[in-house]
């Protein structure tokens, strides 16, 4: 082997003597045919590590009856570069954990964070409404002046209307408001909403008598 100038020219001496060819090599050998291709036309950057180029060496030179370490020097001649070190790129590992996408991880950071808002405000979005009137005092009531005061309490994040009209309410959910009457019969409707959850609607009727 020592007269060959470099290993393209073994593998092509090599191939022109035996009459074989880089698929028939590997199919013998089992070194990949890309990988026989590279070698017969030294390109090493498409080449593994230098420990994986030295065991598939030694396959392509016992089917050739070839001193495999002859082989391996004449490689370490050619492309010494590619010798095992900090350049070197192991094949992939299927089994590697593989890089988050940087959306995925966002979406779902999200996701997390509003599955565990609405846990926490179950109550608050989704439960039974409250509504506590003090005034009137009873549903159905006969009173001689104009004028009546609404008072009573909800929870403070839910949404009061009187007959369509929205109420405002303090931090705690107090409300208070008059509310003007008119001669005879006057049908007063309390409704809570929640955000997400169910309505309370209490009817109160009210007469009004000079």
């Amino acid at each position: 082997m020592g007269e060959h100038k470099n290993l393209k020219e073994f593998f092509e001496e090599m191939f022109e003597n035996s009459g074989m060819n880089c698929e028939k090599l590997s199919q013998l050998s089992g070194v990949p045919p890309h990988y026989i291709h590279a070698l017969r036309n030294m390109e090493p950057e498409k080449l593994p590590a230098a420990p994986y180029v030295k065991g598939y060496i030694k396959r392509i030179a016992d089917v050739m009856s070839f001193d495999p370490e002859e082989l391996w020097l004449l490689y370490k001649n050619d492309m010494l570069h590619k010798t095992s070190g900090g350049f070197d790129k192991l094949p992939a590992n299927r089994f590697a954990i593989k890089k988050l996408n940087k959306t995925f991880l966002a979406v779902s950071i999200i996701i997390v964070i509003v599955a565990v808002y609405f846990v926490l405000n179950y109550k608050n979005l989704f439960g039974q409404a409250r509504l506590d009137i003090t005034s009137p005092a009873e549903t159905m009531i006969t009173i001689a002046e104009p004028k009546i005061e609404l008072a009573g309490k909800i929870n403070p994040k839910d949404k009061l209307t009187v007959n369509g009209t929205e109420i405002i309410t303090d931090s705690a959910g107090n409300f208070k408001t008059d509310y003007n009457l008119q001669l005879g019969m006057n049908t007063v409707e309390f409704k809570v909403k929640k955000l997400l959850g169910q309505e309370k609607i209490e009817t109160y009727q009210i007469i009004y008598q000079k």
